[in-house]
């Protein structure tokens, strides 16, 4: 549930004064799924697939990273639940892993997203959303990124991934 502050009168205000009234606004999981939904659909990781070295023709290299890139994603939105429904959120999250067409499917495509969704879930579990160098070089080790550029590109994607976390979670609702 998210709070709302909304002003309201009240026949014990002061003439011309309003209190502020906190109101609770529940969600129903159907929305902040199909909300998430839309967003992983309009995401484009080209300047991601560019970051770690991705060409227009390496298809299969491609293919690859964009299962990461939306494992990671999907990860990130169950941090951004988290925050914002402590309560609902593994709900909502097992809800979503169960319908969506990309993890609930039969096929061998679905079941590398869910190990890759899963190897996710674990790497953020112990920071969260405060830290994400650790999985940033778990992207380094996965693409075999040159060692000389390391450091540089694990700093790179993890504000790559700051910016994709906040745009999920201002986007939650």
């Amino acid at each position: 549930m998210r709070y709302s502050l909304r002003t309201s009168e009240s026949p014990l205000d002061l003439p011309g004064e309003t209190l502020r009234r906190v109101t609770v606004a529940s969600y129903e999981a159907e929305e902040i799924i199909q909300n998430f939904q839309a967003l992983l659909d309009t995401l484009d990781f080209k300047a991601e697939l560019v970051e770690v070295g991705v060409g227009r023709f390496q298809f299969r290299k491609r293919k690859k990273a964009l299962r990461e890139f939306t494992a990671l994603t999907i990860a990130l939105w169950g941090i951004a639940l988290h925050r914002s429904f402590p309560n609902n959120a593994q709900v909502f999250f097992e809800q979503f892993r169960a319908t969506a067409p990309l993890l609930a499917a039969q096929s061998v495509e679905a079941q590398r997203l869910n190990t890759r969704l899963n190897i996710y879930v674990d790497l953020l579990l112990a920071k969260k959303d405060t830290d994400f160098l650790p999985v940033a070089q778990y992207f380094a080790e996965v693409f075999a990124l040159r060692a000389n550029d390391t450091d540089r590109l694990r700093l790179k994607l993890s504000l790559r991934m700051r910016s994709l976390y906040k745009l999920i979670f201002n986007r939650l609702v």
